[in-house]
């Protein structure tokens, strides 16, 4: 976990749909480590993107934990999450410019 970048751990995301809820990503575990080079596939409609977005800071999960560079997510705001991106990455040598 040390040189981990990404964590993920029972990561969870429903959006609402009418008087239900759509699952978009269910029990997804992850550890992406520096330097690590990963692709995300998969149909359309499989949760790329809501994925990304939730690594990136851009939404929130439903349950579950995200950590990136050693922060958990759950505890910064918008501003933080931004912050985050630029001057940790550029510290830790993560290649953000």
């Amino acid at each position: 976990m040390e040189n981990s970048v990404v964590s993920i751990t029972n990561l969870l995301k429903r959006f609402p749909v009418g008087g239900d809820f759509f699952t978009a990503l269910k029990q997804i575990n992850l550890e992406l480590q520096k330097g690590e080079f990963t692709g995300l596939v998969g149909p359309s409609g499989s949760g790329k993107t809501t994925l990304l977005n939730i690594i990136g800071g851009l939404d929130s999960p439903s349950e579950g934990s995200v950590t990136v560079m050693r922060k958990s997510l759950a505890d910064t705001s918008h501003n933080e999450r931004c912050l985050l991106y630029t001057s940790d990455a550029a510290d830790e040598g993560l290649g953000v410019d």
